[in-house]
């Protein structure tokens, strides 16, 4: 773990709920999650596809849109405040100055009719009153400089179609770190890339975020990114975290019956090939029909019975700063432990 990671957060979301209705139903996209994050922390947020990693993040950011999205409740403290109860216009300051976030897609995120260096510089102008357009576009190719963009300063002219799939993904490291802020979501920001790229953006996002002391909450299905960059790791599912602990807690001695089972299913070089590739049963839960008060995991997981299915698993320590939401943790963890995984 980091020396400059402090004790004390920079976000605490408690009891997040935000839904999406449509024809008379309710999804429970985010349904009562809890989290916290350190300053100066590397934060990694891990969960199949449909378990709300992306909409817990554009809650905390407040841009879900209604209809058909809506934030039901739950706080979002953000150093020291609540911007559940911020306005608009506050909020507005807020993002992308103290709270940036890279989406999945800068294809899509990148504007295509405004040139690299002036949507970099347009963050700068707009939540830095008093700095000139000269300034700003000074700032933006520096910025693309400590991103390795090769002569920044005639690339900040260019448009986003003449960037490659890595190129546009460092700009939009470049863009989301311009104001320099406290906390930075990166929604899956590697995915459309390849392998040798991949490690290239991950390992200027990391250095990005060593240099400004910014908190970074990685959203992402790649437990081998987790394991070699982050801090702390937030497994969810179903809506909510149903462990979170140190990376070592998390590889080293799961505790909920998901996380194992998301480890086991990560292919093995040291395996022969008639050992196969283990697959977690059954399909991920659709939360508009699931009942609230049962443990979403209940009937994929090998350990549940009747208890599973009628009552909600609350958050308990495994060790010291490591929680699980598992009513059969305890023998899960016997398991994992005998079978030396």
């Amino acid at each position: 773990m980091d020396d400059n990671i402090r004790g004390d957060s920079i976000l605490e979301v408690r009891h997040l709920r935000t839904s999406f209705f449509a024809d008379g139903s309710e999804l429970r996209a985010v349904d009562d999650m809890s989290y916290s994050v350190r300053r100066g922390e590397f934060c990694a947020i891990i969960g199949e596809s449909g378990s709300g990693k992306s909409v817990s993040a554009l809650s905390v950011m407040r841009l879900i849109s209604y209809p058909p999205g809506f934030i039901k409740g739950g706080e979002i403290i953000f150093d020291g405040r609540d911007l559940m109860g911020v306005s608009d216009k506050e909020m507005q300051s807020i993002r992308g100055s103290e709270i940036s976030m890279i989406f999945q897609e800068p294809g899509t995120a990148l504007n295509p009719v405004m040139t690299i260096g002036a949507q970099i510089a347009e963050n700068i102008r707009l939540h830095e009153k008093g700095v000139s357009r000269a300034e700003a576009e000074k700032r933006a190719a520096e910025l693309l400089a400590l991103v390795d963009i090769p002569n920044p300063e005639t690339r900040i002219r260019d448009y986003p179609h003449q960037f490659s799939g890595g190129m546009k993904q460092r700009a939009m490291i470049a863009m989301a770190m311009s104001c320099r802020p406290k906390l930075l979501f990166a929604d899956e920001p590697t995915t459309a890339l390849d392998v040798t790229v991949q490690a290239q953006v991950l390992e200027q996002m990391n250095d990005m975020r060593r240099r400004f002391g910014t908190s970074l909450v990685l959203i992402t299905h790649n437990l081998g990114v987790v394991a070699r960059y982050a801090d702390s790791v937030k497994i969810m599912y179903g809506g909510r975290i149903v462990e979170s602990g140190t990376t070592d807690d998390i590889f080293l001695s799961p505790a909920h019956p998901y996380t194992m089972g998301l480890i086991r299913a990560v292919p093995r070089l040291d395996l022969p090939r008639s050992h196969g590739l283990y697959t977690i049963r059954g399909e991920p839960p659709d939360m508009s029909a699931t009942p609230p008060d049962c443990c979403p995991f209940y009937y994929r997981c090998p350990y549940e019975y009747e208890r599973c299915r009628t009552e909600r698993p609350a958050d308990e320590e495994a060790s010291p700063g490591h929680v699980c939401a598992c009513f059969r943790r305890e023998l899960a963890a016997a398991d994992w432990k005998e079978a030396g995984t």
